[in-house]
């Protein structure tokens, strides 16, 4: 089944029903139909077909939501962009994807001016501020005059591209993962049942809409359940907060980060947040201590889950039962796993490995890079990257990245599991282990580290800490507080920085 035909179904199911609220501005299901309907009209009338890309430079608003909604609906494929990104990485997205077409703000569009020439195949700029437009510049608005709102009728197939997801590069240039019609719409019915997501809910999307978790399973998520949505343009700690026990709320998902914030807003505790029934993490590991933590605080546990660009949502702890911090939990419906060495043999239980998937939410392939896409399969298996162990009971735990490992005198070093010790320091806000260059080991383990407001806690006292709960070999060698981590977007702490 399309993105699109699952939509319809809920347009037509909830006519009247409230689907976003955003910025005070509430539309009905029925409102995205008829609105994007107009829109996918006119972009056929611009010579949009299936398949040509429409870039996303542009932050959380209705204009993007109805981007996205038209393009599935023509059969063209979304690259969504971080609306942070500055001329260089612009120039690398738009050239590596070739978009027809770009939908942006007058913010961006003088980043955008300057690199144009380099982006032949940009054809129409849609600006969804436009006071003025003029020659490749057309005011967004225009096209939602279109008189015509019936079904664009494009017939699209299970296996057509819709979605360019780019890897977050933490380790070397982006790849465009292409995500095809199935890869997204399997999923997204995986994490219906999971996480027992109705039309019932009332969800909150405080996510920047250009990542596969704000965009993927956020909005999509939202459209494809039927549920109403609060999204935010950005996301504010105390807001959420106020708008959960204000709006009772059902739903909400983040990044550790953002749950972090929430616990540092003053009197969060006294926040009603009885309406709720699932807080979900992802993106970036979530540490035991934050976990209990927010549990302390609120009586909620939070379910992590982990995916990646190239295949949407891979895991999830349960919904009913325990969810394990430190953990991922358990393959979604559809997905296989295997938990291999490096002679692509099964591990046993606890023991690491890079773990390799099968299932119909993977990627048709890398955007344009067909030896990127037959280097990361073996056997029919997409090959992860990330080192993960499974207990005896299947709980997965994610350790590190395959080029995240230290190599320290020959032995293999995962930074998470260092990191995890060392994030249990009740001085300790958060951690980054990376390795640094040593001339007898080859790599030395460093720990940067952010602290708790006012506390105090020296380097020999953490290298001791570290000493008594691991093997000698794994504890830090070198300490460096910092005020801050560098992280992109997402929360994903930028190790190559670090470095």
């Amino acid at each position: 089944m399309s993105i699109a035909v699952a939509f319809k179904k809920n347009f037509q199911k909830f006519p009247h029903k409230i689907a976003i609220e955003l910025n005070n501005k509430s539309v009905t299901f029925q409102d995205i139909n008829i609105i994007t309907n107009r829109i996918s009209n006119s972009l056929k009338n611009l010579g949009v077909k299936k398949g040509d890309r429409i870039a996303q430079y542009v932050p959380n608003s209705l204009e993007l939501i109805y981007t996205t909604v038209s393009s599935f609906k023509v059969g063209a494929i979304v690259v969504p962009m971080n609306t942070a990104f500055k001329e260089r990485e612009i120039a690398f997205f738009l050239q590596d994807s070739e978009p027809k077409v770009i939908v942006t703000d007058t913010e961006r569009l003088s980043i955008l001016e300057n690199v144009l020439s380099e982006v032949p195949s940009l054809e129409y700029i849609l600006v969804i501020d436009l006071k003025e437009p003029s020659g490749k510049y057309i005011d967004f608005h225009e096209l939602m005059s279109n008189r015509y709102d019936g079904d664009p009728e494009v017939e699209i197939d299970d296996e057509d591209g819709a979605i360019i997801f780019y890897t977050s590069g933490t380790t070397g240039r982006p790849k465009g993962a292409l995500l095809a019609q199935r890869s997204i719409t399997s999923n997204l019915e995986a994490l219906q049942k999971a996480w027992e997501w109705t039309s019932e809910d009332l969800f909150i999307l405080t996510l920047p809409m250009f990542h596969i978790h704000g965009l993927g399973v956020g909005l999509c998520g939202s459209l494809y359940t039927g549920c109403s949505t609060i999204v935010k343009s950005k996301f504010d700690a105390k807001d959420v907060l106020s708008t959960i026990q204000n709006m009772r709320v059902t739903l909400f998902m983040g990044v550790p980060t953002m749950y972090f914030r929430i616990l540092e807003v003053e009197g969060c505790e006294e926040f009603d947040v009885s309406s709720m029934r699932l807080f979900v993490s992802g993106s970036a590991p979530l540490s035991k201590d934050l976990f209990t933590k927010f549990h302390k605080t609120f009586g909620h546990k939070i379910l992590e889950r982990a995916g990646m660009s190239e295949s949407m949502m891979n895991y999830s702890n349960p919904y009913h039962g325990d969810r394990r911090p430190g953990t991922v939990g358990f393959p979604l419906p559809g997905v296989e796993i295997r938990i291999v060495d490096e002679n692509f043999n099964d591990v046993p239980a606890n023991t690491e490995g890079e773990i390799v998937i099968k299932g119909p939410n993977l990627l048709k392939g890398y955007w344009g890079n067909e030896e990127a896409t037959a280097k990361a399969f073996k056997d029919g298996w997409f090959k992860t990257g990330d080192i993960c162990k499974r207990d005896q009971d299947g709980y997965i735990s994610i350790v590190g990245r395959s080029k995240d490992i230290i190599i320290s005198g020959g032995v293999n070093l995962y930074p998470r599991e260092i990191e995890e010790v060392i994030e249990s320091i009740p001085a300790v806000k958060e951690a980054a282990v990376v390795g640094i260059p040593d001339e007898e080991f080859g790599e030395a383990v460093k720990a940067c580290i952010v602290l708790e407001k006012d506390a105090e806690v020296t380097e020999e006292e953490i290298i001791a800490y570290c000493k008594e709960r691991l093997a000698s070999f794994k504890k830090p060698k070198r300490v460096e507080f910092l005020d801050t981590l560098p992280k992109n977007a997402m929360g994903k702490i930028m190790k190559d920085k670090l470095k």
